[in-house]
């Protein structure tokens, strides 16, 4: 698992050491983005409270932060791929007591993203893919009238999640970056209690809300490539100004 969040993280300074176009019939395509992501959850995980009489489940929100990197195909074709750390909360609640589960993961998904222009905005998007996640802490807090409990999660739950993903969003393109903002469903494929049995299937459901800014790495390395140029150009012209001056030779005397 260590090698599949390494995987993203190297493609991110890879694309971002060689961030510039290249040509497919004479035409410039591709593009790289880079920034942060923040924002919220709501979640549950299903069937949760099948496996107790007269229980109830409620989705909880949670929140989500982390790295996005968009590498684009064609103006309208894009993949993307995220480094992200979220909390995912679920409660169950009878007449006299309340269970939440609590959850912490880094998450890992990837994406195929279309894209197109419309209602005056710089892009609206579709996209969809998988997730792979790994929890990273977790605990389980009961309450009822008289005490409340919290104990660690047990190792009845699975550490790793995986499942679907689709989302929809749209951005706005500025001088300085790109504003998005980002809405998804993942609909988890694992069976994340495994001691419920074969009769109860127990898998995460959540929705994600976002906000984005994401850099043009593209633009980006060429005005610091031309800077560069120009700082060297203008260093080689003052360095031969004083060459210059340095040899003159005072013929009054």
């Amino acid at each position: 698992m260590r090698k599949l969040l390494f995987i993203p993280l190297l493609f991110l300074f890879t694309i971002t050491a060689n961030a510039q176009l290249f040509k497919v019939f004479g035409h410039d395509i591709g593009f790289v983005y880079i920034g942060p992501k923040a924002g919220l959850t709501y979640s549950t995980i299903s069937n949760i409270s099948d496996q107790f009489g007269g229980t109830s489940t409620k989705s909880q929100w949670g929140y989500q932060f982390g790295l996005v990197g968009e590498f684009g195909i064609t103006s309208k074709l894009s993949f993307q791929t995220e480094v992200e750390f979220y909390k995912r909360d679920t409660k169950v609640e009878s007449s006299f007591a309340s269970t939440n589960i609590k959850m912490k993961y880094i998450g890992i998904p990837l994406l195929l993203k279309f894209g197109f222009k419309a209602l005056g905005l710089s892009k609206i998007y579709v996209m969809g893919g998988t997730f792979n996640n790994v929890r990273t802490g977790g605990e389980i807090v009961f309450k009822d009238p008289a005490y409340t409990q919290t104990s660690p999660l047990g190792s009845g739950f699975r550490k790793y999640d995986w499942g679907l993903c689709v989302g929809a969003g749209a951005e706005y393109e500025r001088k300085e970056g790109i504003w998005g903002v980002d809405l998804r469903y993942n609909l988890g494929m694992v069976d994340l209690h495994d001691e419920a049995g074969d009769n109860y299937k127990t898998r995460s459901r959540s929705f994600g809300f976002a906000l984005t800014y994401k850099f043009d790495m593209v633009d980006m390395y060429f005005k610091l490539t031309k800077k560069k140029k120009k700082d060297s150009t203008e260093t080689e012209q003052e360095s031969g100004s004083q060459l210059n001056s340095g040899l003159k030779v005072d013929r009054s005397k």
